[in-house]
């Protein structure tokens, strides 16, 4: 299925936005459209909650990923973000904006992910999507789509790195290689970026 075709959707919104294991080039995120002074936070609520429905997602408070990410938010000095898994899926994503809420934020899991990323990599793949969530200015909801720069890639990696400590972070980029059968050129980069 093309990005472009899952892209109509907000269940497709989503998806798109998670892709970091396929070799496509650069990696989808779930953002918000640009916003005025005054944050909507009924319109990002609505936003978030169908979302979440469409995926099929749901929240945990208990389990590996949740265990990672609560030790993962001592470190960056946060309140515990809200973890969701989805079925069936492979990837992570932050909702953006989805901070403003409550001030904790939401990071989506898929299930998969927990089973396939060992407890290092998993470690890094939370950090490096804690990183930004804590970065993100809320000046973009949930019902943006937008392509990531590699750059803002990057900088994540980087700051999982300074506070997470670099290990989990490579650990979790070359699982993704392994993953995606050596074909991430996004992935690549940054592992040599780390390096």
């Amino acid at each position: 299925m093309s990005v472009v075709s899952m892209g109509s959707t907000v269940a497709g919104r989503i998806l798109a936005g998670i892709m970091l294991l396929s070799p496509v080039c650069g990696q989808q995120v779930v953002s918000a459209p640009a916003l005025t002074s005054q944050f909507n936070i009924q319109a990002q609520t609505a936003c978030e909650a169908e979302m979440l429905g469409k995926v099929g997602a749901r929240e945990v408070s208990s389990g590996k990923a949740y265990d990672e990410l609560t030790e993962i938010a001592r470190a960056y000095g946060r309140a515990i973000p809200h973890i969701y898994i989805f079925p069936r899926g492979w990837n992570m994503a932050y909702i953006a904006a989805s901070r403003a809420v409550d001030g904790r934020g939401k990071i989506l899991v898929g299930e998969q992910a927990v089973e396939l990323f060992d407890t290092i990599p998993l470690k890094g793949f939370l950090g490096h999507e804690m990183a930004h969530l804590v970065s993100d200015s809320a000046s973009q909801g949930c019902n943006d789509y937008t392509l990531r720069n590699p750059q803002i890639e990057a900088d994540a990696d980087a700051l999982a790195a300074r506070t997470i400590g670099r290990r989990p972070i490579k650990a979790f980029l070359e699982r993704v290689l392994v993953l995606a059968e050596d074909q991430n050129w996004d992935a690549k980069r940054r592992l040599e970026v780390l390096q």
